[in-house]
């Protein structure tokens, strides 16, 4: 069966797994979100009368585990269980959406525009080259996880009352200072607890010190992947490297630098990135499969192609 056939026969029979009293003040409807990478995410939506908070489950894991030959019973059994944790969890605090209430809780996210063409089509974006969009999202008072953001879209922009340059201009303000970029060396990333920002550096690094690879992300590191475009991040890394670099978008919450004298070939570089988003990166976390390159001469950064031969697509640094 389809997912949508699933979800109806789901729908009818839980109302057998769920207490009398929860039930009959419910109301469970159907729904179908594009998220990002344009996923379409297949769910219940179970609103308690008189009530404005009306968690979203979704249930494609369970399509699928059904599809594996699980019992839908079994299936059954563990909605019921998630909506009786939903129900008792802390919900999203409310926000007024004006501009003088959210102005100073702004930020970014890194998207690729032909994997989001859906989901960008009600969005407000910047085109920064090489098919990247940045949008910007309200981040809600008390978040500890980065989890409850409001993408601006056309209907918060309208709220919001002001035009596209000063929203995107706002934002790089409160990103530079709420979540400012960070450039680690590999290996301090994976293996150390004292990690140095390189980017706090006056000075370029000895020769002797420039590695394999770096990690660029921002300072919470969720969703970091957006500090390639903040203000001189591409041209200070060169000047940290002395030399030009690859850029690796190994998912949306961070970017791995190689530079460009290290010797590595470019269509290998393509290949694991292909292969690391096939098989080790989350789909939702999924950047791009393209890998980039920063010219230090030219301060353009441009598409590398799968051939080798980079494009001639110039990213506007923002």
């Amino acid at each position: 069966m389809d997912v949508k056939k699933f979800i109806n026969i789901i729908k009818e029979e839980l109302p057998d797994f769920l207490p009398e009293e929860v039930y009959q003040d419910l109301t469970i409807d159907y729904v179908e979100v594009s998220k990002m990478n344009d996923q379409k995410l297949h769910g219940l939506t179970f609103r308690p009368k008189g009530s404005d908070a009306a968690p979203t489950l979704y249930v494609d894991d369970l399509y699928e585990r059904h599809q594996n030959g699980e019992d839908i019973g079994f299936l059954l059994v563990d909605l019921a269980n998630r909506y009786e944790a939903a129900r008792h969890a802390p919900t999203p605090p409310d926000i007024d959406i004006s501009w003088d209430k959210v102005r100073d809780n702004l930020s970014f996210r890194l998207l690729e525009k032909s994997r989001n063409a859906d989901f960008l089509s009600n969005m407000t974006y910047a085109d920064v080259g090489n098919g990247l969009a940045l949008i910007v999202d309200i981040n809600m008072p008390g978040d500890r996880d980065g989890d409850w953001r409001i993408a601006v879209n056309h209907g918060v922009m309208e709220a919001l009352g002001v035009d596209k340059e000063t929203l995107f201009f706002t934002a790089m303000d409160d990103a530079l200072v709420n979540d400012p970029p960070v450039l680690t060396d590999m290996t301090q990333a994976l293996f150390s607890s004292d990690k140095e920002n390189l980017l706090d550096r006056s000075a370029p690094m000895d020769p002797s010190e420039v590695g394999g690879m770096y990690v660029l992300t921002t300072e919470s590191g969720n969703l970091g992947a957006c500090a390639l475009f903040y203000p001189d991040v591409q041209d200070k890394a060169a000047e940290l490297m002395g030399s030009g670099y690859y850029v690796l978008p190994s998912s949306t919450h961070e970017c791995i630098l190689v530079p460009d004298t290290a010797g590595h070939n470019e269509k290998d570089l393509c290949a694991m990135v292909k292969e690391a988003n096939r098989t080790v990166v989350e789909p939702k976390d999924v950047l791009s499969d393209n890998v980039y390159h920063f010219d230090k001469d030219s301060r353009q950064l441009t598409k590398v192609a799968a051939d080798r031969e980079r494009d001639s697509m110039v990213a506007e640094v923002r």
